[in-house]
């Protein structure tokens, strides 16, 4: 009978040993919460500013005092958020629930944030070297990084000597390939854009007579490096 009793006094040690061992592994599938503020180097609020985990663009921006909540994984490694005015910063997780970021700006690119870019070639094409990760939409990026076109909202004009072609839209070629629309591109993934009119353009015939935005997109291999 002693027996007895000790063999059930150790089964249920033993189930609730195990049943302690799992509580955490069910809890830890449970998004995080991430709270904080983006401010600017002067200490001001950033409103609208986008994040991205792990380089991954979220629906997740910034309020209009700069405070933002978000829910991650738990396996989640980086933070990164975006401003197309005050820059970007990011930091590695690591278990944290508060975090607050200060943008700095973009280095070297102060008072440049117009559609007429000193550092862009005549062909459009984008500056080597240059990080993309600081436009929110791949129409910034082309305003930002392409001489020779205006860019208003999702409309893109290219410039032919003097003037512009109207009102008509340009041809879009992404990886040689002609597509109907460049929305869903993004600028992280942007390797270069040009711009290609006339003997350039004429290789597409009449539906290259408004120009072309051709953009080259990077290719797995390059993504790894």
């Amino acid at each position: 009978m002693k027996c007895f009793k000790l063999l059930t006094l150790f089964a249920a040690i033993c189930l609730t040993q195990i049943s302690n061992g799992q509580g955490p592994d069910k809890k830890s599938d449970k998004p995080v919460t991430i709270s904080g503020k983006v401010l600017t180097s002067d200490q001001a609020p950033v409103s609208g500013a986008i994040f991205y985990i792990d380089n991954v663009k979220t629906g997740y921006i910034t309020k209009s005092d700069g405070s933002f909540k978000i829910k991650v994984s738990p396996l989640a490694v980086k933070l990164k958020v975006v401003s197309s005015e005050f820059g970007s910063a990011e930091t590695i997780i690591e278990g944290q629930t508060r975090i607050n970021f200060t943008l700095k700006g973009f280095a070297g690119e102060a008072g440049n944030q117009g559609g007429n870019n000193p550092d862009a070639n005549n062909t459009g094409e984008r500056p080597k070297g240059r990080k993309m990760n600081t436009y929110n939409d791949i129409y910034q990026m082309i305003r930002g990084e392409v001489s020779g076109v205006v860019v208003s909202g999702r409309s893109v004009q290219i410039q032919q000597g003097h003037s512009f072609f109207g009102s008509s839209t340009p041809l879009f070629v992404i990886n040689g390939v002609i597509v109907t629309s460049i929305d869903n591109v993004n600028p992280l993934e942007v390797k270069s854009i040009k711009v290609l009119k006339g003997s350039q353009a004429a290789i597409y015939g009449v539906r290259g007579s408004n120009g072309v935005i051709s953009i080259d997109l990077i290719n797995g291999s390059e993504k790894e490096k």
